[in-house]
């Protein structure tokens, strides 16, 4: 009976599998890799330390042979210095001695005995002292240079020796008497600079003499520096044959002569190298010293007379002064026994590296293979782990035990899958959030637009509806005068609503900036009193009590900061004050706070509830925003007021209580600036003259492409006295200047095809030294700076004032 084979599906190798079996293999080539580098490395570095430690071992016994030879040297050059101190002070004690024998003598038998007698005994105590192996002795003399006692040259005895010379041509004596007139005792050296030879062969003498006051003596000794070379270098072989060197190696020191004065033969020395009984000896040594001799020093190299110890290599010296050739040497055999046993700890050493590199590999190999199957078998479980989530995750909402996951990336993966959920709800929140402020935002934009026209239209309203009245014929002439006044001050208060909008823009733009200055703060509180004084009056309000106090006087209200936009801040608190306040007192003061300057402007006025008071300094917002609220405004005073607070570097806050008045505070830093000079607050200052001065006749130029502008001007300054001329454009601007002598130009900025900058260079080159007055629309912070540093005289902005515009032209003309 046929059957059917059974086919079965081919086994696929599982993930943990394959990580198990690729992470082994790769792990043990990468070990066996860097344990194959790290071996060959340590074969490497033997090689190469061998071949280097010979050379370093003969390099540093040479460096040993030439410090032990510095040693030597400095201790020859030593003792070659503290020669002269030495042989002074034993003269010294030698003198001293002889002096109190004498005076012991003089003092035992003063009064006793005749004087004759007493210098008779002190003569032949004396005589007998001797110093320096016999030749040195006590000599005396009378202070008037007489000779009392010369042991070994009786004929100076008794003679008058004031006119003594040496071999040199030195007045010993004269000199000595001429010393002991000031001195009780002194040192006196002569140097044989003409090297002649006295019997003793020496060149440099040196005396101690002591005053002997009883019979008005002076005695002393001498003795030459040449007496101590051989006592110094009897010292100098001592000391070099106790330096320690190895136990083959020695020092040697030779004379030029060849005579040998130290060495490790004990034989040898006092012995002629030519007296050698050993050839090669007597070659080696004579090669020495003439290498030292031609040299002076260096490193010399030569065989050994015991062929077992091979080549020596010595380092040589030679001293001129002495005729000395000191050397020490090294024998290379003993140089090679060290390299050997060297090199056999080294390769030990390498032997030990390359036994634990084995056995660290073959250990990590077993560590790493169990590591990676517990590592495999815990990846498989995290799957595991992983599938059961997908399979109930397609049918409910099911999240990950990440306690379960032994691994932080299957617990990270965990986390986000488990935060999907949440995100997407958090998501909701936040556009529904958006949403609700998108809406807010809307509609402070709506409200703020809606106050805007409010605000707008309210002047616009009284300057077109009084500008009507204006045209009926039969109007007094009272009535027409309140009629102006009413056009003008909602001109006004449009100006002023325009520039809260500029500054705001240039407050979001970042482009506002501050200029400090060095001002009177009690100036500008005076200015502020005055001005809103008349505008109290102006608004009806002279019941309410008007008080501007200052915290320091006037010869200290001096600081640094900027005077209009403090001032700007203060006017803004202040208007409000006026007109939320119907009836009390509004008190503007500051007071100096360590070092900060507190302006509080406090009003008693209907008050800010507590929920509104972070409100009303945002954008477009006001303590009432209904369509039924008492008071008008834009909602961006209190917001233009703490920014400039803030650009200031300093803070602003309020606190109120409804139906009792609110208190605005503002804190910035109080600076002084001794160094800058008062700046004015009013700049716009008359001429000394004020405006009596005869104008009759001056050309003005007018140029402005709008002929409103130029009906305006004309007519401000036609009862001036003034020759005007008009141009609507740069280019005839410039047609008048070449053919007509203008005295002063007022210039638009802004004009089709030449603009005022251009033209005003045009100009100059025609009229170098004409005064031109720039007119502008402009309000950007730094456009007057701009202005001035382009070549203009002066500035006046727009709606130019009748007052200002001729204040400006007294001050040109």
């Amino acid at each position: 009976m046929n059957s059917n084979p059974t086919h079965k599906k081919p086994t696929k190798l599982r993930i943990s599998r394959a990580y198990f079996l690729l992470f082994l293999v790769l792990t043990i080539s990468f070990l066996l890799g860097i344990g194959g580098v790290w071996i060959y490395k340590e074969f490497s570095d033997f090689h190469k330390e061998s071949q280097n430690l010979r050379k370093e071992s003969i390099e540093r016994q040479k460096d040993l042979l030439v410090r032990n030879a510095n040693e030597c040297l400095n201790f020859i050059s030593y003792q070659n210095k503290i020669s002269e101190t030495r042989l002074k002070h034993r003269l010294e004690n030698f003198v001293k001695q002889a002096h109190a024998i004498a005076n012991n003598i003089y003092l035992g038998n003063k009064g006793k005995i005749p004087d004759t007698e007493i210098k008779k005994r002190i003569k032949q105590a004396i005589t007998a002292l001797r110093f320096t192996s016999g030749r040195g002795y006590i000599f005396i003399n009378t202070l008037g240079g007489k000779g009392v006692l010369y042991p070994f040259s009786k004929e100076n005895e008794g003679k008058n020796l004031s006119n003594f010379q040496d071999l040199n041509k030195n007045f010993i004596v004269k000199n000595e008497i001429e010393l002991m007139r000031y001195k009780e005792e002194a040192y006196t050296k002569y140097e044989n600079h003409h090297m002649v030879k006295n019997k003793y062969n020496a060149y440099t003498k040196v005396s101690f003499i002591k005053k002997f006051k009883p019979y008005n003596w002076y005695m002393g000794s001498f003795a030459y520096l040449d007496d101590m070379k051989g006592e110094i270098q009897k010292e100098v072989l001592t000391r070099i044959s106790q330096i320690s060197l190895d136990n083959n190696n020695y020092f040697f020191v030779y004379q030029k002569d060849g005579k040998c004065l130290l060495h490790g033969d004990s034989v040898s020395i006092g012995q002629n190298y030519q007296n050698y009984k050993n050839p090669i000896r007597r070659k080696n040594v004579e090669m020495l010293l003439k290498s030292a001799v031609m040299k002076e020093s260096g490193f010399v190299s030569y065989p050994d007379p015991d062929a077992e110890k091979g080549t020596k290599v010595s380092y040589i010296q030679y001293i001129e002064d002495w005729n000395w050739i000191i050397g020490a040497g090294v024998f290379t055999s003993d140089i090679d026994k060290s390299i050997e046993i060297a090199g056999k700890e080294l390769q030990s050493k390498v032997n030990r590296y390359i036994i634990q590199i084995i056995s660290i590999i073959v250990l990590a190999i077993i560590i790493l293979y169990f590591t990676t199957r517990y590592i495999s078998s815990r990846m498989k479980q995290n799957f595991v782990s992983f599938n059961n989530f997908f399979r109930r995750a397609s049918t409910q909402s099911y999240k990950i035990n990440t306690e379960e996951l032994h691994f932080t990336e299957f617990q990270d993966l965990a986390i986000t899958i488990n935060r999907m959920i949440d995100i997407r709800t958090q998501k909701e929140k936040e556009l529904l959030l958006a949403r609700e402020k998108a809406e807010e935002s809307d509609r402070l934009k709506s409200s703020f637009l809606a106050n805007m026209s409010h605000e707008i239209r309210t002047p616009m309203n009284a300057i077109i509806g009084f500008s009507e009245l204006l045209q009926q014929e039969d109007l007094p002439q009272e009535t027409r005068q309140q009629f102006f006044s009413h056009i003008r001050n909602s001109g006004n208060t449009l100006l002023n609503l325009i520039n809260d909008i500029i500054d705001f823009s240039k407050i979001e733009s970042g482009e506002l900036k501050i200029s400090k200055t060095t001002f009177s703060l009690n100036q500008l509180f005076e200015e502020l009193y005055q001005t809103f004084e008349k505008i109290k009056t102006k608004k009806g309000k002279d019941h309410i009590k008007l008080e501007f106090t200052t915290g320091l006087d006037n010869s200290n209200s001096l600081v640094y900061s900027d005077p209009l936009r403090l001032k700007q801040i203060i006017t803004n608190l202040v208007d409000n004050a006026l007109k939320f306040t119907e009836k009390g007192i509004i008190q503007v003061s500051y007071q100096v706070d360590v070092d900060s300057l507190i302006f509080s402007v406090k009003d008693s006025g209907i008050g800010i509830s507590k929920d509104k008071q972070d409100v009303i300094f945002s954008r477009f917002r006001q303590a009432d925003d209904s369509h039924a609220r008492r008071f008008g405004g834009t909602g961006l005073g209190l917001s233009i007021s703490r920014k400039l607070a803030e650009l200031l570097n300093g803070t602003m806050w309020v606190e109120s209580t409804v139906d009792i008045g609110s208190s605005f505070f503002i804190k910035i830093p109080f600076l002084q600036n001794e160094k800058a000079e008062l700046t004015p607050i009013n700049k716009n200052t008359k001429r000394k003259n004020g405006y009596n001065k005869n104008l009759y006749g001056k050309k003005v130029l007018i140029v402005d492409d709008y002929k409103v502008n130029l009906t305006l001007i004309e007519q401000m300054l036609h009862a001036t006295g003034l020759e005007l001329y008009v141009a609507e454009n740069g280019q005839l601007a410039i047609e008048y200047c070449i053919k007509h002598q203008i005295d002063l130009v007022l210039l638009d900025l802004q004009m089709p095809e030449l603009n005022g900058y251009d033209t005003l260079k045009l100009m100059r080159k025609e009229q170098p030294k004409i005064k031109i007055i720039a007119q502008t629309a402009y309000a950007l912070a730094n456009e007057k700076e701009q202005i001035l540093n382009s070549g203009f005289n002066g500035y006046i902005s727009k709606p130019i004032v009748r007052k200002e515009l001729l204040e400006l032209i007294y001050q040109m003309i």
